[in-house]
Formats: C-alpha cells, sequence, structure tokens
C-alpha cells in the first residue's frame, strides 16, 4: 500500500509516543522446525541475496516501541500462557506487487487473528499505523525484484509447491525481536500454554 499525502513509509511503522524511540521491536509466531524450515528454504532460494537478513516469518506486529517494552513483554507473556499451541500450514501463494511473492497462512489463521488481537487491544494507544490495522499475516519469500520474469517465474514455483506440496506445523509461543538496521536480533520468546 503506498503511503497517504504527506506520509513516508517509515510513518507509518513508527510508534505512537511522545518521542523518537531509540529501539523498536518485532513480535512474530514462533513456529516448529518442519514449517519454518520449509518456508525458510524458500525464502532463501527466492529472495535478493544481498536483501536476506531475516529468516522466514510470520509477524504480529512491526514496530513496538522500546518505551513499552515492560508492558509489551507482560501483556505478550499473560496472553501466550493462554493460549494453546495451534496448527498452521501454509496457504496459497500471490504476488506481492509487481516485485514479489508471498504465501498465506491457512489452517491456523483465525487463532493467530485472535492472538493479535487481544494484543492490538492492549497496545492499542502505541501502535503505528501498521500495526493497529488487523492480521494480515503471510510470508515473504521474495520481495523488492525488479526482474517481472524472475517474480513471475519464482510465483509459478511457489504457487505449485504451495498447492502440491506445502507445509505444516505448529504455532506455540511468541518471539521478540529488536530492530537493528534491517536485521531482527532475538530478544526473548513466549511459550502458548
Amino acid at each position: 500500500q503506498a503511503p497517504q499525502h504527506g506520509q513516508t513509509k517509515v510513518h507509518r511503522h513508527r510508534p505512537k509516543t511522545s518521542r523518537e524511540e531509540e529501539h523498536v521491536y518485532v513480535l512474530s509466531l514462533r513456529l516448529s522446525p518442519p514449517l519454518h524450515d520449509a518456508l525458510n528454504t524458500l525464502r532463501t532460494r527466492y529472495f535478493p541475496a544481498e536483501r536476506l537478513k531475516v529468516p522466514a516469518h510470520l509477524t504480529l506486529f512491526h514496530a513496538l516501541p522500546r518505551s513499552q517494552l515492560e508492558r509489551v513483554c507482560a501483556d505478550a507473556q499473560r496472553v501466550a500462557s493462554a493460549t494453546s499451541p495451534f496448527v498452521v500450514t501454509t496457504g496459497r501463494a500471490f504476488l506481492l506487487g509487481k516485485n514479489g511473492v508471498a504465501v498465506a497462512p491457512g489452517v491456523g489463521t483465525e487463532e493467530g487473528a485472535s492472538v493479535h488481537a487481544q494484543l492490538r487491544e492492549r497496545w492499542e494507544p502505541f501502535l503505528s499505523k501498521q500495526d493497529a490495522k488487523g492480521f494480515k499475516a503471510h510470508w515473504t519469500v521474495q520481495n523488492k525484484v525488479d526482474d517481472e520474469d524472475k517474480v513471475l517465474a519464482a510465483f509459478d514455483e511457489v504457487r505449485d509447491w504451495a498447492k502440491d506440496e506445502g507445509a505444516e506445523g505448529e504455532a506455540n509461543g511468541l518471539v521478540l525481536w529488536r530492530y537493528d538496521r534491517g536485521y531482527w536480533r532475538f530478544e526473548r520468546e513466549f511459550l502458548f500454554g
């Protein structure tokens, strides 16, 4: 989605806090190896190597503020403890505009949306514009590729993989990462149940 008039993409990723944040944090679902590894293999194959800084992931929140970290951790722990692990499968592949390919989750979308909604309700006062929206998780397999033929070839292959093979696993917790110039540095995790 393009930025609105007078807004840059960066503004959509900025938490609503009274001052500039020294660090922001990302919260993703913690996925079991069969699912994570299958998507990470696709991401490693199709993502431009020079831009590949983060493994495959299903992001719940993109820019949680450092100034709210204690609250974020307490709420994440509370919600995780009250959530049972749930099955997650890959769904259909789709194009990310003209420059990329993604895979939507299939089974597990409702449970992921429920976790997101519980946390979003608690954190609404400081969420970025992007994070204040609903849960639209996906695995980005390819992004920022300008060669349309490469994108379409990757899409065909990923679409066939998702339809014929796909992957299944379990969401068994939440992972908090510190954003560091494009890299995600592991901070801590919150296991379900």
